[in-house]
C-alpha cells in the first residue's frame, strides 16, 4: 500500500509542476498595436510583418504539437484547442501573404494591425491552451491520484496501522480532503472558461483570462498542499 500511495503522490507532484511550469502568467501582444517598423515604408512594414507572423507561426508549431502529444486533455478542449491554434497558423499565413502583396503604406499597415487585434497569439490563443490543458491534467490525473492516496492512507490508520494515528495525523488527513475539494472547485468550468476567450474579449479587457490563471494558480497550491499533508501522513506509518 506504502508503494502505491508513494506512486501516486509523486506522479500528482509531477504533473502539478508541468501545469505549474506551463501556466506561467502570459506574454501579452501588448496593451497597444505596436507601429509597424521605423519610418514605416512599404518595404520596413513588409518586413516586420514576416518576423512576427514567423516567430507567431513557430510558437503556435511548438503549442499544437504539446496538445498532440498529451494524454490528459480532454477530447472536445483538445479539438477547440487545436482548431484555435491551427487556425491562428493560417491566419498568420494569410495576412502575411496580404501584406507582402500590398501595393500602399497605409494598407500595409492597417493589414500589419490585425497582426494583433485579429489573432493575439501571444495574449490569448497559446496561454488559453496552456490553461485549459492545465486544467484538464489536475482534472483528470492529479485529483484522482491524491483522492485515491487519500483513501487509503485513511484506512491504513483506521486499520493495519491504527496504532500510529495521531490527531495530528488525522488532521492531515482532513486538511489533504479539504485541499483536494478545493482544487477541484476551483477548476470546475476553468478550461472552458478559458477557452470562450477571444481576440476582441482580450482587446477589450486585457484582464479577461485572470480569473482563468487565478484558478489554476489556487488549485496548484491546493494540490501542493494535498501532496505535502500526504507525505506527512505517509512518513509516519512507514
Amino acid at each position: 500500500m506504502n508503494r502505491i500511495v508513494r506512486t501516486s503522490l509523486i506522479g500528482t507532484a509531477a504533473v502539478v509542476a508541468l501545469v505549474a511550469g506551463t501556466c506561467a502568467p502570459a506574454f501579452a501582444d501588448g496593451t497597444s498595436t505596436p507601429a509597424p517598423a521605423a519610418g514605416k515604408s512599404l518595404a520596413a512594414i513588409q518586413a516586420n510583418a514576416k518576423i512576427k507572423t514567423t516567430a507567431r507561426i513557430g510558437a503556435l508549431n511548438t503549442a499544437i504539437a504539446k496538445v498532440n502529444a498529451a494524454q490528459d486533455i480532454s477530447s472536445a478542449d483538445r479539438a477547440t484547442i487545436l482548431a484555435t491554434l491551427n487556425g491562428d497558423v493560417a491566419g498568420m499565413n494569410t495576412v502575411e501573404a496580404k501584406i507582402a502583396a500590398d501595393t500602399t503604406v497605409a494598407s500595409a499597415e492597417a493589414d500589419y494591425k490585425t497582426i494583433f487585434t485579429n489573432y493575439r497569439v501571444y495574449a490569448v490563443a497559446i496561454p488559453q491552451s496552456r490553461l485549459a490543458a492545465g486544467a484538464d491534467r489536475m482534472t483528470s490525473t492529479s485529483i484522482p491520484k491524491l483522492t485515491a492516496a487519500q483513501s487509503k492512507l485513511a484506512a491504513a490508520l483506521a486499520g493495519p496501522d491504527a496504532s500510529k494515528s495521531t490527531p495530528a495525523l488525522q488532521a492531515d488527513l482532513t486538511d489533504m480532503s479539504a485541499q483536494i475539494s478545493a482544487a477541484t472547485a476551483a477548476l470546475n468550468g476553468i478550461a472552458a472558461e478559458a477557452l470562450a476567450v477571444t481576440p476582441s474579449a482580450y482587446n477589450s479587457n486585457h484582464a479577461v483570462l485572470e480569473p482563468a490563471h487565478s484558478a489554476v494558480k489556487a488549485a496548484i497550491a491546493d494540490l501542493k498542499k494535498a501532496k505535502a499533508d500526504g507525505q506527512t501522513v505517509l512518513a509516519a506509518i512507514k
